[in-house]
This record gives structure tokens, sequence and C-alpha cells, in this order.
């Protein structure tokens, strides 16, 4: 009675998939494209995020010498604002500039870079 319950049903179905050969094949190198995948992604992934800590810390070091020039020699918020308000576009184009180079460095060219580079076969 019970061979006659485990047999029944789904686990009927699953039995017979699993000894029964796949309809279709994987290629032969179907391995080495999933490791190349996941390996591109990895690399795409770690040099973001090393971009992402450039930044901070190029935003870390700016706040301490914004912070520095306020208290120490003591600057005046009125005369930076005003100053950074007159020369918006500069200002934005800058940072825009310095953003994109440090991306370009950092992730663009290096994945580009990684993607390019022969692939060592292993024999």
């Amino acid at each position: 009675m019970v061979d006659k319950m485990t047999e029944a049903g789904p686990d009927k179905f699953l039995n017979d998939v699993f000894k029964s050969e796949p309809a279709y094949s994987l290629p032969d190198n179907f391995a080495d494209m999933v490791a190349e995948k996941v390996s591109h992604r990895f690399a795409w992934e770690s040099y973001f995020k090393e971009f992402l800590i450039y930044l901070g810390v190029m935003a870390g070091v700016l706040t301490v010498a914004i912070s520095m020039a306020f208290i120490w020699f003591a600057a005046n918020l009125q005369e930076w604002g005003t100053y950074l308000l007159d020369n918006i576009s500069w200002v934005a184009g800058a940072n825009i500039l310095v953003v994109f180079i440090l991306f370009a460095d950092r992730v663009l060219l290096r994945y580009l870079f990684y993607r390019t580079s022969p692939v060592p076969h292993q024999e």
C-alpha cells in the first residue's frame, strides 16, 4: 500500500522525469560560457563598487576641507553661497566632469579592457 502511494501522482511524475534523458542538449562549452558571464558581471559590480568608494572618499575629503574652512578660517557662508550661485554653471559643469572622468577611469575603461583581454584557455 505504501508503494502505491509513493508512486502515485506527482512523485511518479518526478521519478520519471529524473530518470529520463532531457529532450535538449547543452553545448560543449556551456560551463565556460556561464563562467564568463558570471565573471563579467562580477567585474562590473566590483568596478562600480570601487567607483562609489572613490566618490565617497572624495566627498568626505571635500566635506572635511569645507568644514575646516568654516571653523578655522571663519569663512562666510553668505559669500560662498553667493559665489556658488553666481557661477552655478561652472560649478555644476566641473562636478559633472570630475564624476564622469572618475567613472570612465574606474569603471568603463577597466571593464572594456577586461572584456577585450584574451581569455587564457585551459588545455
